[in-house]
């Protein structure tokens, strides 16, 4: 069995999810892992899918085509594991605040420079009428290394967030 990768955007329609994974049922393929969200009228689908090697050749050639009668714009690729898989504890990180721009660059900065791992990240703007303005709320799925002290973390983390006037969840998953 060989596995493929893709992204997919375009504009979200009902029925945009079925006909798209029908088609890679009908051709064989597994999904084995998947993202898919409606970002403001544009979905986005990033799939990971299984198949015997004729039949996922087949489908690297038709999904183009397939796409583009569902007017998506795609990028296959081979999966292959590149990056070594970080060990160490699962946590959640969630952040509010009012909106500002680099606020998530800033907070990643921090999980960078302790080889956090971000496994998944979410971020989304919440209308906030109490607030007078519009909050921004990001979600993450952490991997803190093993080696790692969460108490110094969460204080750099709790530093930054103070002077982006952030509130901020470190807990465990």
């Amino acid at each position: 069995m060989a596995q493929l990768m893709f992204t997919a955007i375009g504009s979200d329609k009902p029925g945009l999810v079925g006909e798209f994974t029908g088609h890679l049922h009908a051709g064989g393929a597994n999904i084995l892992d998947s993202r898919m969200v409606n970002l403001r009228g544009q979905f986005a689908i990033i799939l990971l899918i299984e198949a015997a090697d004729t039949p996922l050749a087949k489908l690297r050639h038709e999904l183009p085509t397939l796409a583009r009668h569902l007017g998506l714009n795609v990028l296959i690729a081979d999966h292959a594991v590149t990056a070594p898989v970080v060990s160490g504890l699962p946590f959640k990180l969630k952040t509010y605040s009012l909106d500002q721009p680099g606020l998530v660059h800033k907070i990643t900065g921090v999980l960078r420079a302790y080889g956090v791992n971000i496994e998944e990240l979410q971020a989304r703007q919440e209308s906030a009428a109490f607030a007078g303005g519009t909050l921004f709320v990001m979600e993450m799925r952490l991997t803190v290394p093993g080696d790692v002290a969460v108490r110094k973390l969460r204080a750099e983390l709790e530093k930054q967030a103070e002077t982006l006037n952030c509130d901020l969840d470190l807990v465990p998953a």
